[in-house]
């Protein structure tokens, strides 16, 4: 096992690509130093498409990033919130996307970004990149839960802009909630680790 939450995680996405089975799917969830999220993306992309850095992803395994900060203007109620920007209140706003990102993010992936074979798939991996771009409209749990309802079965990735307080995440050093059954990586990731 490695001390580092940064090669953790692809190692369990690997394991679970593999065909280890999950809690109830396959799953990874890790915090990450809020910091540097953007440089753990584009590292973990880098990994997803030529896989330069440990682990090695095996042969029959493909790994898929997709960012969150650019799907979501692809979102109806992105574009809802947008038309109607001055003649609502930005609580309100903000409530609406709460309400429906999760679940439109989820249809925009499964609809136009992942194929339909790889949905069903656990030797498919789905990195979903730059999640705190999306806050507060969304969360990882909430995203985990929808793939989980819409039936999903590639392995999915998320970091987390946050912390590992005693088992629970806390997302933006928010609040530490106990969360939905995905595979926890101890962490947080920090600068050091993507020195290793």
């Amino acid at each position: 096992m490695t001390d580092s939450p940064y090669l953790a995680f692809k190692e369990k996405l690997c394991t679970f690509a593999d065909g280890q089975a999950g809690i109830r799917n396959p799953f990874v969830i890790a915090a990450v130093d809020p910091s540097i999220e953007h440089r753990v993306a584009d590292r973990l992309s880098g990994w997803a498409t030529d896989a330069e850095e440990p682990p090695v992803v095996d042969e029959g395994v493909t790994v898929q990033p997709i960012w969150l900060d650019e799907l979501l203007p692809k979102t109806k109620v992105y574009n809802l919130s947008v038309a109607l920007g001055g003649e609502t209140t930005a609580e309100r706003i903000e409530e609406t996307m709460q309400d429906r990102l999760a679940e439109e993010l989820v249809e925009e992936m499964i609809t136009n970004e992942i194929d339909d074979d790889r949905l069903e798939t656990q030797q498919h991996v789905v990195l979903l990149l730059n999640l705190g771009s999306l806050y507060p409209f969304t969360r990882a749990s909430e995203l985990l839960d929808e793939l989980d309802r819409r039936n999903v079965r590639s392995t999915i990735g998320v970091m987390y802009p946050g912390d590992d307080v005693g088992g629970k995440l806390s997302f933006f050093d928010g609040e530490p909630r106990h969360y939905y059954p995905a595979h926890q990586i101890p962490g947080p990731v920090q600068e050091v680790h993507l020195q290793q």
